[in-house]
């Protein structure tokens, strides 16, 4: 059976398969949060932990508070953005109102800073990227949307930090915790709390972000 191929048909083909891929907004903004996303390694006595953080300018990263908690005397903490270089850090500031915190690294200041954006302005259906270190695995990144906003857990908040939050349908992951929240334009919207709902304690529940605006006035307030 003979079988020849159309040479203009041939040529499309050449030509489609060097095409350039178009651009993808969500792999855009993942590889712009990796490279402000570090992973957070505290010390206290006879304890340690990790939890997710990044870096917003000036050697300042920021975190849940839950990570860097004001009822913990930490005796040192480390970060890397890369997994394989530690820098040591210090502690900045927490409050567990708005579960957010601060360290202060000097070596962070050789990394990107992210921005934030107004998470006032976030609807239900927009879609966010989370990026964080669950269990040690650093710059691991999970995409969905926003499922709900303005959510308060009433009386059965463990603290004030659960009061106007927003849920998000991309998973949270355990070790997560301070990872940034980011919108397709790249900028931060809020970031990691953790699940909560009547099974969280084994990972099944609302995934839940503390607003950008909380975080912003917190910073703001440590000038």
């Amino acid at each position: 059976m003979n079988f020849k191929l159309d040479v203009n048909y041939l040529d499309l083909l050449i030509k489609e398969a060097q095409a350039p891929v178009s651009d993808d907004p969500i792999k855009k903004t993942i590889q712009r949060g990796l490279q402000s996303s570090c992973s957070i390694y505290c010390k206290s006595s006879g304890k340690q932990w990790s939890g997710s953080g990044f870096h917003v300018g000036e050697g300042l990263i920021i975190t849940a508070g839950h990570v860097v908690p004001l009822d913990e005397t930490i005796t040192e903490i480390n970060v890397t953005f890369d997994n394989q270089s530690f820098f040591p850090a210090k502690f900045i500031a927490s409050n567990p109102d708005i579960d957010t915190g601060s360290i202060y690294c000097e070596s962070a200041k050789s990394f990107p800073k992210l921005e934030f954006g107004d998470s006032s302005g976030l609807e239900l259906g927009d879609i966010v990227v989370v990026i964080g270190s669950p269990e040690g695995f650093h710059d691991t990144a999970t995409v969905g949307r926003v499922s709900n906003i303005h959510q308060t857990l009433g009386d059965q908040a463990p603290s004030k930090a659960w009061q106007d939050i927003i849920f998000i349908d991309a998973d949270i992951l355990e070790g997560s915790s301070g990872g940034m929240v980011l919108g397709i334009d790249g900028l931060v919207y809020g970031i990691v709390m953790g699940v909560t709902g009547q099974h969280s304690d084994i990972g099944i529940g609302e995934n839940s972000i503390s607003p950008s605006n909380k975080i912003v006035d917190f910073i703001s307030k440590l000038v």
